[in-house]
């Protein structure tokens, strides 16, 4: 009687199994086999990925899917402004607040004296979302395709270009939604959301819901980037946030090449705000069948405002020196 005969199903087998698997392949060849040539290994390891059934991009389709779904919920409302303007040529502003977030869904603009020459923009903590529109003579209505979100006590700012110099009532009436995002979560961006090319990421996060901007700085070799210099040449601070206030999103710093080199990783709590739980950074060595965790730091940082050094590590040998005493 000869043996049983199994066909092993590679699409039935977990992705974790499949990362786990192409792991102890490749390190037990740069462990154990080290007069074996690697130079082609990752794409020799690509290559079986490929030949792996796939869910790497679920992440991606989850994101769209609440995006196109998002559901926005709360009550239709409108604000009028009115703006009484001389004949003198000039910019003429009007700005308001909200005491809770809104969603922007249109604005309905019209006018006495209509001149051609004359403009008007729309502007939320001075980005212009409206620049420079030119005005009809009969009055227009602008619709939001995507709702805009603006924060509670946001500036809102409506600015009349009177360029002509002509004199007119002006007519305002912004339309907005009342509310608040439905229970769907937005993920914040992670290691898959970095856009270039990269063989080190710093992943830094701080407490929810506080006012701290704590800022992620990295130096090699006298390139810094911060939030001044986000990017030399393989070298960038992917995100930046100024706050945890209304998000949870986490700075970023990724690093391609530079493997004679050695990466500085400092934090810095800008505003001096205190904060209650430790910041976290995390760093990972890019695998194209599964990003690896090579370690995790937790900080106590308080209300000092100078640099704090956390790390060097050597990008050849990826051995981390400790400076968070």
């Amino acid at each position: 009687m000869s043996l049983p005969k199994y066909i092993i199903n590679f699409e039935e087998l977990t992705e974790d199994l499949k990362n786990h698997l192409l792991s102890l392949i490749d390190d037990n060849i740069r462990i154990n086999y080290p007069e074996i040539n690697t130079n082609n290994i990752q794409d020799l390891l690509q290559q079986l990925k490929d030949l792996l059934p796939s869910v790497q991009y679920e992440g991606l389709k989850k994101k769209i899917d609440t995006f196109i779904y998002r559901k926005i919920e709360g009550i239709q409302k409108v604000k009028g402004i009115l703006l009484d303007i001389p004949a003198i040529q000039n910019d003429y502003k009007e700005q308001i607040k909200f005491d809770k977030d809104i969603y922007i869904t249109g604005l309905h603009f019209n006018q006495t004296g209509w001149k051609k020459d004359d403009r008007y923009s729309l502007e939320v903590n001075k980005i212009k979302i409206i620049d420079n529109a030119t005005t009809k003579e009969i009055g227009e209505h602008k619709y939001f395709n995507t709702f805009y979100k603006v924060n509670a006590n946001t500036l809102i700012s409506f600015i009349f270009h009177n360029l002509s110099g002509n004199s007119r009532q002006t007519m305002i009436d912004l339309e907005y939604i009342d509310g608040e995002d439905s229970n769907i979560p937005i993920e914040p961006p992670g290691i898959e959301d970095i856009d270039n090319e990269w063989d080190i990421a710093v992943v830094m996060n701080w407490e929810e819901n506080t006012d701290a901007d704590i800022d992620l700085h990295g130096e090699i070799d006298g390139k810094k980037v911060w939030y001044g210099n986000k990017s030399y040449d393989g070298f960038y601070l992917n995100f930046d946030y100024t706050s945890h206030k209304t998000n949870k999103n986490p700075e970023i710093i990724s690093v391609k090449g530079y493997k004679n080199r050695k990466l500085h990783i400092s934090i810095r709590n800008f505003n001096g705000v205190e904060l209650k739980e430790p910041v976290t950074l995390e760093i990972y060595k890019y695998r194209p069948y599964g990003n690896k965790l090579l370690k995790k730091f937790n900080v106590n940082l308080d209300t000092n405002r100078d640099l704090k050094e956390i790390f060097i590590m050597d990008l050849n040998t990826l051995k981390i020196t400790n400076l968070n005493k």
